[in-house]
């Protein structure tokens, strides 16, 4: 699926909303601009893939957009995967807002993807990110475990939380 977006714009604050692939055929992005005087959402609950051309892309688009504050929303596996990988894949100023954390229940083989939320699931406390763990249970009850490496996972929040 190609890249498509979708806007609003309420209270100075344009919200821009990326559903499917990010790759080199993604040109949606080509010509986005945003009022310098407004904050930017991203919500990326609907982003499905990205390669590397895609985060090129990504990556030129992001560092030449000018907004007062930029902030992500629903950041997928994917995305994270990438804040992880590359080195200044987002402006400083970046704040994650949200992002989804993969479980999987060893009882059922289910897998599930939670939400993390910026101040419920984590926070900065004097520089150090304070990450609570919710407990997570499957179809059945039982508890289900992450299924990433939490160093390696949650890493890009010393960085944009």
């Amino acid at each position: 699926m190609s890249l498509q977006l979708s806007f609003s714009i309420a209270d100075k604050t344009t919200t821009l909303k990326l559903n499917g692939t990010l790759n080199e055929y993604s040109s949606a992005l080509d010509g986005v601009e945003v009022n310098p005087q407004f904050d930017l959402n991203l919500d990326l609950k609907d982003l499905t893939a990205i390669n590397s051309l895609g985060i090129r892309n990504f990556h030129s688009w992001i560092y030449s957009i000018e907004c007062q504050r930029l902030r992500l929303f629903h950041c997928p596996r994917v995305f994270v995967n990438q804040l992880n990988l590359v080195d200044g894949f987002l402006p400083p100023k970046t704040e994650i807002e949200s992002f989804f954390v993969p479980y999987f229940s060893e009882s059922t083989g289910e897998e599930m993807n939670v939400l993390f939320t910026k101040f419920l699931e984590y926070k900065s406390i004097a520089g150090k990110t304070k990450i609570n763990f919710p407990v997570v249970t499957d179809a059945q009850g039982n508890s289900m475990e992450l299924d990433v490496m939490p160093d390696q996972y949650f890493r890009f929040l010393d960085t944009y939380n």
